[in-house]
């Protein structure tokens, strides 16, 4: 199957991980474009390799406690079922194309890298055509029903490809800005080569996000590799400069800033700190504290966060005004883990993050440097998304957490040849 034409695959595989700029339909659920090819190809997978047998274990858990609480009226059945299928459909088709690269974590994150440089060229002329000002080349809402040009940002709107948002694209370049920051400090050209990595960093500051620029401050850390005080000392000054540079030159991240010291300082609920993003978040986080203070162990389902919200949101008695975002996917993966998972979710998660990261080389083997790398970019992607996306299947994300997973496996063995 991956044999038929690389190219093609290539681009389908793009589109499943990116595609989410389209949906068909949005009711009774949003029927994405990237379905059509998703669907069909996890059947193909599973009648070559079959079901793995981690799969139904891996599921059986939250199928109950989904169950459960759908009958104690804590959850929604058919947005339960719409979420299970979708994470289960999902995991089961990343899962058997990893298997179909022999679980060769390298060649398959360095798919994932090409496709984040198709990204930066999209964003590329994207740029290029708001700055001549040829409307069809950056704006995209005719051929993607689900996106739209965010206006600001330091040239005049906020880079977002062919993603909804800007902070989605952001996040989703984070693996790819710790490698070009790594590939500079280190003059290295792991993935990407030094032009590459130029680009891959500037499209991530174009995007002018704050997760984003959280990314590049994280990124920079690893990269210089020995936690010394001189080398802590480097990476503080140097985000601060950005940060000074961007808090004074950038009115998105400034007003996102100002408002986030408002709400989480100041506790200072006014219209001006509370009609944005960061209400938003701050929203969210109360939903999953209210809800994890009644349901702590297991939470209270897939998909449950919805419910929360409409028992729990602070739009119903703290403000006197209508302003819910994010109701569905808690704008944080680690919000609605709170919520639908409780304890042993996170505790679930936090597990693979712990055994998947690979920080120092042991016997400094440079042979193994390549795993490193793998493992240290996804880190700052699981990372971001734990605090900024909600999604479960957006961008990719199962994609991610089984590479992360499987390249310390391989890791591992290589260690023991």
């Amino acid at each position: 199957m991956l044999d038929v034409n690389k190219n093609l695959f290539f681009l389908i595989l793009f589109i499943i991980l990116f595609g989410s700029g389209y949906v068909f339909f949005k009711s009774p659920f949003e029927f994405y474009f990237h379905y059509i090819f998703l669907f069909p190809l996890c059947a193909i997978f599973v009648f070559e390799i079959g079901v793995p047998k981690f799969y139904v274990k891996l599921f059986a858990i939250p199928l109950l406690i989904g169950l459960i609480h759908v009958a104690l009226g804590n959850n929604n059945f058919f947005t339960f079922f719409k979420i299970f299928a979708g994470i289960s459909i999902s995991i089961l088709f990343f899962y058997c194309l990893i298997e179909k690269f022999n679980f060769n974590t390298t060649k398959v994150f360095d798919i994932y890298c090409k496709a984040c440089w198709l990204l930066c060229v999209i964003a590329i002329f994207q740029i290029a055509s708001f700055l001549i000002g040829f409307e069809s080349g950056y704006n995209f809402f005719r051929l993607l029903n689900k996106w739209g040009v965010v206006r600001g940002g330091i040239i005049g709107f906020r880079v977002n490809s062919i993603l909804s948002e800007p902070t989605y694209l952001a996040t989703s370049l984070s693996p790819a800005v710790y490698i070009s920051i790594r590939n500079l400090i280190m003059k290295n050209t792991f993935f990407f080569t030094k032009f590459q990595s130029i680009v891959v960093i500037i499209i991530s500051i174009l995007t002018t996000s704050t997760i984003g620029y959280l990314g590049i401050i994280i990124s920079i850390i690893l990269s210089l590799e020995i936690l010394r005080l001189r080398y802590i000392f480097i990476a503080i000054t140097i985000s601060l400069v950005g940060y000074f540079i961007a808090y004074n030159n950038v009115s998105d991240f400034s007003s996102r800033v100002n408002s986030a010291k408002g709400l989480w300082i100041e506790e200072d609920f006014n219209n001006e700190n509370t009609n944005n993003s960061s209400f938003v978040l701050y929203n969210n986080l109360h939903i999953a504290k209210k809800n994890l203070m009644k349901y702590p162990l297991f939470g209270t389902g897939l998909g449950s966060h919805e419910t929360a919200f409409k028992n729990f949101t602070l739009t119903k008695s703290l403000i006197q005004y209508d302003f819910e975002f994010n109701v569905k996917d808690g704008n944080s993966l680690f919000v609605r883990l709170c919520t639908e998972t409780g304890v042993l979710g996170l505790f679930f998660i936090f597990i693979i993050i712990f055994n998947g990261f690979i920080y120092n080389l042991e016997n400094n083997n440079e042979d193994l440097i390549s795993y490193k790398i793998i493992s240290q970019a996804l880190f700052v992607f699981i990372i971001l998304v734990l605090i900024r996306q909600g999604n479960y299947m957006l961008n990719g994300l199962p994609f991610m957490f089984l590479i992360y997973h499987f390249n310390k496996i391989a890791y591992n063995e290589k260690l023991t040849l």
